[in-house]
């Protein structure tokens, strides 16, 4: 086991287990870490590992302690006491609001599954109202903080789940690591294959071109669904006439606003771009949740939502065709942007049904999951398991960013997909993995016009802002400094990829090659860009 891992494996627990807080006050406190290591018990007390935390000198009670750091380098050795001593701050209330996401408690039961109150006893109940102790300490909370306050004169870490733990993470990084070296040197194939491009001589998509727009919202109501709804239009100021048409969808926790910059830019070069408020699923639907207002940051019945109202955003958009806009508009061959959740709803659109089957194999399985977009789609099973087929036939090509859709969809159902079809993976996202999500994905798709988009240092938050990273305390490493860059790699693409494949324009075929990514892709955050070969798949070890 490499120490990397160890360190990653503990990045990722203090990152779920600060964002889980219960309402129960503790009645002791833990004074032990113990664990087994072959026939031998180990007991650590908490004073001791917090003299660790503060790299004061050893003593005789600390050799359990040693026999354990000592296998650790100094510089992991300097790491693991920084996350150990890392301070988070939560409002009390808020988390415990959010405690009441079945996701995060599904979660947190698997954490238990490691962090016992006894051998085989499942801590996640203590372990909330550890957190919800330590979280009352006016300066914020460390996980020793939270050790101390573990409601059990002792912790039991279960060795065995979290060694199974670690080697499936490390097998799943060095995975990833050995794919997108795979992609790389498949992009500087197809690169060189390409021949000498003077790129100095082409447009740079990532500027915003010549067309001016305005921006107008409206307000759909459903009754049949007990659901209004806002979508914003940017509207290109040009006389053409046949204008063509683009929708976008955020993902879970986010809104139409985070799109704005990229919708602006699309107007720019001709398109008319809508993007509804998916509400249930947007990010006031994950404030009602903090302050009490609602019990969940999602209703399975997002499923199935999220494509109608693209339906019926087109639906209205064709009712104003007929008047105001004076046919202007092109509604009979659509594209549409999805980003994570909105990428499945993309999926969905685009012709991949509901995948029942799927889910219930990859839900129902015992071993701890790294793909956290899983416990996502696994509330998908909590709708009727029938046939849904959610495909709009107005909906002809579909980019999609990070999108969820391994067990939700599945190569069953993404395989039925005959559009043309953009996928962007990033290579740090550690909510949909894009070897577990994404990739997989990619190589499902039959259809001879896909695309996979690979930002090599990028995260999940694609659309994240500087007022939604305030809004969400201790993100930690989800987020990228690269931002601006990542959505001029995306504005680039997906104005080449809907000129080419909803326009029709072929003069902007050229950008959809690997040697252009090449070209405008910035050495600290590195883009490739693939074309399907005949025969070869991506390796997904």
């Amino acid at each position: 086991m490499q120490p990397n891992y160890i360190i990653l494996g503990l990045n990722l627990l203090s990152l779920g287990l600060s964002t889980l807080v219960w309402t129960a006050t503790p009645t002791q406190a833990a004074e032990f870490l113990r664990f087994s290591i072959g026939n031998r018990d180990f007991s650590i007390p908490v004073d001791v590992l917090e003299s660790y935390l503060e790299s004061k000198p050893n003593n005789s009670e600390n050799q359990s302690l040693d026999n354990v750091a000592n296998l650790l380098s100094p510089k992991i050795q300097a790491q693991v006491r920084e996350i150990l001593g890392r301070r988070y701050q939560f409002s009390d209330a808020e988390i415990s609001h959010l405690l009441s996401s079945p996701m995060v408690a599904d979660f947190l039961i698997q954490v238990g599954d490691i962090v016992e109150t006894e051998p085989d006893a499942n801590g996640a109940e203590a372990i909330r109202n550890a957190l919800v102790s330590a979280s009352s300490l006016p300066e914020g909370f460390t996980l020793i903080d939270m050790i101390r306050e573990f409601p059990s004169p002792s912790i039991y870490v279960n060795l065995n789940e979290a060694l199974q733990a670690l080697t499936n993470m490390a097998i799943l990084i060095d995975s990833t690591k050995i794919t997108i070296a795979d992609i790389k040197k498949l992009a500087s194939s197809q690169a060189q294959n390409a021949g000498n491009l003077d790129f100095s001589q082409w447009r740079d998509l990532r500027k915003i071109g010549e067309i001016p727009s305005s921006k107008s919202t409206f307000t759909i109501s459903d009754s049949s669904r007990d659901r209004q709804f806002d979508f914003d239009l940017y509207l290109p100021e040009t006389t053409d006439s046949n204008i063509p048409t683009l929708i976008i969808s955020h993902g879970l926790a986010s809104d139409r606003s985070r799109f704005e910059s990229l919708a602006r830019h699309l107007a720019s070069y001709g398109f008319a771009v809508a993007i509804p408020q998916h509400t249930g699923s947007d990010f006031q639907q994950f404030q009602d949740l903090l302050i009490g207002k609602v019990s969940d940051m999602f209703n399975p019945r997002e499923f199935i939502d999220r494509p109608l109202d693209i339906s019926q955003v087109l639906d209205y958009l064709e009712a104003l065709n007929s008047g105001d806009l004076t046919n202007r508009l092109n509604l009979e061959n659509v594209g549409v942007i999805g980003h994570s959740l909105g990428g499945y709803t993309a999926l969905v659109l685009g012709g991949a049904p509901l995948n029942f089957a799927q889910l219930n194999i990859d839900c129902n399985q015992d071993n701890f999951s790294l793909n956290p977009s899983l416990f996502l789609q696994c509330r998908a099973l909590e709708l009727p398991q029938t046939d849904i087929n959610l495909r709009d036939e107005r909906v002809n090509a579909i980019l999609l960013i990070n999108p969820i859709n391994s067990s939700i969809l599945g190569e069953a159902s993404i395989n039925k997909i005959a559009i043309p079809v953009m996928m962007v993976a990033s290579g740090l996202d550690i909510l949909a993995p894009a070897i577990l999500e994404q990739i997989p994905a990619f190589n499902w798709l039959n259809n001879s016009h896909r695309y996979l988009v690979l930002k090599e240092k990028d995260s999940h938050f694609f659309d994240m802002n500087q007022y939604t990273a305030e809004a969400i305390p201790n993100l930690g490493g989800l987020t990228r400094p690269a931002t601006e860059i990542s959505q001029g790699y995306i504005k680039s693409l997906s104005v080449a990829f809907f000129q080419t494949h909803i326009t029709n324009n072929p003069e902007y075929q050229q950008y959809l090659q690997a040697a252009y990514t090449i070209h405008i892709s910035d050495a600290a955050y590195p883009i490739h860009l693939i074309l399907p070969t005949p025969d070869q798949r991506l390796r997904v070890r």
